[in-house]
């Protein structure tokens, strides 16, 4: 069952050039998946009767067209059936202008984690039947390819993760990874046309204080990033952005 809200886009929204920036996308994105996970029982309020979340792994996105401060986009989005017993499921996602242009569309995976036992949780069918879930697995799984490390950086920043960064969830917000990419990003790349390819994936969650490196290296035309702990024992995020 496909859930839709309509949104105005803001000032936070929108970047440089007064256009919907990625990191505005995936604000409408993340919104409207706690929308609907809450209107099934899955939601923030729910997190103490469930013992645990809904977490992303993954987002794949592609922008069409660009929107700008003030216009109406319209999102859409769907979970996807779980054939089999696993550790994660898929949510797609499709943007629309007011006059139902797509102008992007966005696929994720999803786990479950048991925040009292520390651990996660496997789904099947009945976990996610709540959902309504439609469409074909397949073809998500194959637009969430695997992002490999880079063997070398151009450039490295250090940071930290904030009070500002942490979010219900008692970790660094998933968009909070996307801000940090673009720290470390060549200026000329920074300042020109927002890219409109996008992939992140998450390995490790960033709690508070928690010391970090941003490493940055340009291969086969795509700018990755890699998040990883100060003492490179970890990686906690990889972003790629074409």
């Amino acid at each position: 069952m496909k859930i839709e809200q309509t949104y105005k886009i803001g000032l936070r929204e929108v970047g440089m050039r007064n256009e919907l920036t990625n990191y505005g996308i995936l604000a409408f994105l993340e919104d409207i998946a706690t929308y609907h996970s809450g209107l099934v029982g899955y939601g923030v309020e729910d997190i103490e009767k469930n013992n645990g979340a809904f977490l992303i792994l993954d987002w794949n996105l592609e922008v069409y067209k660009r929107l700008k401060f003030n216009d109406i986009i319209k999102v859409r989005t769907y979970a996807l059936p779980v054939e089999k017993t696993t550790f994660h499921c898929y949510r797609n996602f499709e943007i629309y202008d007011e006059n139902e242009n797509l102008i992007a569309t966005a696929q994720s995976k999803w786990l479950f984690y048991n925040f009292k036992e520390r651990k996660i949780e496997k789904l099947n069918s009945e976990k996610v039947a709540a959902y309504q879930p439609e469409g074909n697995v397949q073809e998500t799984e194959n637009k969430i390819k695997k992002i490999k490390e880079p063997i070398s950086f151009e450039s490295v920043k250090e940071s930290h993760a904030r009070r500002m960064d942490i979010d219900v969830n008692n970790h660094m917000n998933n968009l909070v990874y996307l801000k940090l990419a673009y720290e470390v990003l060549p200026e000329d790349i920074y300042f020109s046309d927002e890219l409109k390819n996008l992939r992140v994936t998450y390995k490790h969650q960033i709690r508070l204080g928690a010391k970090i490196k941003i490493c940055y290296s340009n291969e086969e035309d795509k700018h990755i990033v890699v998040i990883k702990s100060q003492d490179d024992t970890r990686i906690h995020a990889i972003v790629e952005l074409w």
